[in-house]
């Protein structure tokens, strides 16, 4: 079903067996296509991640100190993009199986995953003896969160936050109205895809009632990609929000 302009909730269930069902197709020739989709365009999702790398990269003013927490992590490719310029990693994400591949990707001290449900990341956090961080990064995934959940896990992240934090937000969002897809047939990706596209207004909206609360402004945003042949999409397009504390 397409549905315009309505609030309504996705299942969990079916967004989860589908990232599981993604990471089947992990390919190390192209390991981004499990996440970023796009399958028959592997050049698009290498000079997507080459333009997203290069464009916020920078915004989060890493330093040799900083502590990154990534929000739905899928396999950890962000891991990779920071370099050596932090003192620790931590990437959660819902599906075992997406976390398995990065696990296996990265043997290093400073970076660890976890596979749980961020809405009680807080939780997850101490059961893993981990403390607050200073970057957070949540890509690509609000759209397949519920809004009761969105509002808990900005909650959350204001939680795992220290006193100055940055956070960044990556999304695809709707044009010029919001559209859910429940059980959506894909063609391109021959499966059943649940997503919510909510408009700006309606970002702004929640980030007013959780992070401008809580001592946070937006510090910048607009669409991910300039050239419009990499966001190939008629009714949604990617879009980035820079939160700073």
């Amino acid at each position: 079903m397409r549905i315009k302009n309505q609030i309504e909730d996705i299942s969990y269930a079916q967004t989860k067996r589908f990232f599981e069902k993604r990471a089947e197709k992990y390919d190390s020739e192209n390991p981004n296509a499990v996440t970023m989709f796009q399958d028959g365009h592997p050049e698009l999702v290498k000079q997507r991640n080459a333009v997203e790398a290069q464009k916020l990269l920078p915004m989060l003013r890493l330093e040799k100190t900083s502590r990154v927490l990534d929000l739905a992590c899928g396999i950890g490719k962000w891991a990779d993009i920071i370099g050596d310029n932090f003192s620790e990693y931590c990437g959660i994400d819902f599906s075992q199986k997406l976390i398995s591949i990065a696990e296996a990707n990265f043997n290093s001290p400073r970076i660890s995953f976890i596979a749980g449900d961020i809405t009680i990341m807080s939780e997850l956090l101490r059961e893993n003896n981990k403390g607050k961080y200073d970057r957070i990064l949540f890509f690509g995934a609000v759209m397949y969160i519920n809004d009761s959940d969105l509002y808990k896990i900005c909650d959350e992240m204001i939680r795992c936050s220290e006193e100055h934090t940055i956070i960044c937000i990556k999304a695809s969002i709707g044009k010029s109205e919001r559209l859910t897809l429940k059980d959506f047939f894909s063609e391109e990706l021959h499966d059943n895809y649940n997503a919510i596209y909510r408009t700006d207004e309606e970002m702004r909206s929640i980030f007013e009632q959780t992070f401008f609360r809580n001592g946070f402004e937006l510090k910048d945003s607009g669409p991910m990609y300039e050239n419009s042949e990499l966001n190939n999409r008629e009714e949604t397009i990617q879009y980035y929000y820079l939160l700073e504390r």
